[in-house]
């Protein structure tokens, strides 16, 4: 392939999802392994999302919505934003692509925060744009940093909020002083992915950003508290210019019927979404305590994963030790933290199994 592939493209190293739980078991020769790697709900889809996804299975042999129609009703009716505002996904994943598409051409840069999600990067990478990235404080998006950043060559700047891997958030005033800072020119990308786990009293309340200011878009996905990871779905809420330059560069039937019917159903169970955040809530403060009875060291969360630090050793060899006992987590070497671990926030008996797993392995090292 010498000569073929562009050097950009070339550079790109590729996300490494891992093998599937299925063949993890197989080959440690375990049944039930534990999930803490990948921040899924732990309590799964609501069972109004499963019936529906049952539901529109028949029609299968059939194209889905191109547009989402039902789908984006339901989330114009739940934002009071008109349907031209919003902007579905396969996985909020795909609407950072997109993004990077549409308006980075002719080499143009976009802002990321260090340590903050890989695929803001490998999207812009992948269109040949130039990545500026900022340093953060104290494990946190340095908002007054990255406002500085900007030149006239910018045209996105991406934050998390809260942020993967580290969950840490910012403030409603760190926010609307950053907005007031960024040049016209500049597209804000407030990727929210987290965003119901967050209950800091001024954790901001986004949606007026759109309104006024500079040009944002919101990010949210159904993949993290409505547990619906495996059909890949996310959505955009932005201005209607914005969205319409993203439809432009949208491949057709980007999202299935089933993630649809799924979506929608899910939106409308408030009980199912209010029990996942009540658990993560109780588990957080369950987890992060007794990690602190065993002097590991976390990170202060308002999103469903600890950031967990393994001194005197690497987050690879811990995750590797982990794993041979059936639990696994997420070393995060590739986020330039190699003494760290990610570990989602499981169920109660999950969050044992962790703790006994980091007992034991502690044992085997005295």
């Amino acid at each position: 392939m010498s000569g073929r592939v562009p050097d950009h493209v070339a550079g790109i190293v590729p996300y490494e999802p891992g093998l599937p739980a299925a063949e993890l078991e197989r080959n440690l020769g375990i049944r039930g392994l534990v999930l803490l790697a990948s921040n899924e709900n732990p309590l799964g889809p609501s069972p109004r999302a499963i019936q529906a996804m049952k539901d529109v299975l028949q029609g299968s042999h059939r194209y889905p919505d191109g547009g989402g129609y039902y789908l984006r009703k339901g989330l114009s009716e739940k934002y009071r934003l008109s349907m031209e505002r919003i902007i579905l996904g396969n996985g909020s994943t795909e609407i950072v692509e997109l993004l990077a598409r549409a308006f980075l051409g002719g080499r143009n840069s976009a802002v990321v925060s260090d340590h903050s999600f890989l695929m803001y990067r490998m999207a812009v990478q992948a269109v040949n744009g130039n990545i500026v990235t900022v340093p953060m404080r104290d494990f946190r998006n340095d908002l007054p940093a990255m406002a500085q950043a900007v030149t006239s060559d910018t045209r996105l700047v991406f934050m998390a909020n809260p942020n993967n891997p580290t969950g840490t958030y910012n403030t409603d005033t760190e926010v609307r002083q950053f907005l007031e800072r960024i040049p016209e020119h500049c597209l804000v990308v407030v990727d929210e992915a987290y965003r119901e786990y967050a209950d800091a009293p001024d954790y901001p309340d986004s949606l007026p950003f759109l309104e006024g200011g500079p040009e944002i878009i919101l990010l949210r996905t159904f993949s993290k508290v409505y547990g619906l990871a495996g059909i890949r779905l996310g959505y955009g809420l932005s201005g209607k210019e914005i969205i319409g330059t993203l439809e432009r560069v949208r491949s057709p039937y980007n999202t299935s019927a089933v993630a649809q019917a799924a979506g929608l159903a899910a939106l409308g169970d408030r009980d199912h979404l209010r029990k996942s955040v009540e658990l993560n809530r109780k588990e957080k403060v369950f987890l992060a305590g007794e990690l602190a009875r065993r002097s590991i060291s976390t990170l202060p969360t308002e999103a469903n994963f600890l950031m967990v630090e393994v001194p005197g050793r690497t987050g690879e060899e811990v995750y590797r030790e982990l794993l041979s006992l059936g639990i696994l987590v997420r070393p995060l070497a590739p986020y330039d933290l190699p003494s760290w671990v990610r570990v989602a926030i499981g169920t109660r008996r999950e969050n044992l199994l962790f703790l006994a797993g980091l007992d034991r392995i502690d044992r085997g090292r005295g």
